[in-house]
């Protein structure tokens, strides 16, 4: 078996994030209100439930910025993938594929380097419209095992 050739990819911002998470807390506090006009609820349970809202949507925003990648590259030599540049890391990830819908991925990226400045995962969301000649080498690489799991030295 082949491995896939080296290619690198350009990994940007994941820019519907923040427009996506306001509208879907809009949403929510829409439910809220329509569901407190509806039950004749007290204004306790909705002054308690508004706070829950208040910290989900906090909470949102907050971890949602931590959690994708920032700009960069990832690059696949042929044995492993290479972060260049996202999120301060440049070295050795370990990429996992969580979603593929055609001219799409979402994928998992952890830092493997102990030092690292994320050693959590972080994910990137990946268009073919980011570069349209790379798209079938890229996802060649991400389905492609390394050679050591395919038992070949």
């Amino acid at each position: 078996m082949h491995n896939a050739p080296p290619v690198v990819y350009p990994v940007g911002r994941f820019a519907w994030g923040l427009p996506l998470a306001v509208v879907l807390a809009f949403m929510a506090a829409a439910v809220l209100m329509l569901w407190w006009v509806w039950s004749s609820a007290s204004a306790l349970a909705c002054a308690g439930l508004a706070g829950v809202w208040c910290g989900a949507a906090t909470c949102a925003v907050v971890l949602g910025r931590r959690e994708f990648v920032q700009q960069g590259a990832l690059a696949w030599d042929g044995e492993q993938w290479q972060g260049c540049g996202i999120s301060d890391h440049d070295g050795p990830v370990q990429l996992t594929l969580t979603l593929d819908w055609g001219h799409g991925m979402l994928v998992a990226c952890r830092a493997q380097a102990p030092e690292a400045a994320w050693p959590r995962t972080r994910h990137a969301c990946l268009r073919r419209a980011d570069m349209p000649s790379r798209w079938h080498g890229f996802r060649c690489a991400v389905y492609s095992r390394r050679a050591a799991q395919v038992g070949v030295a």
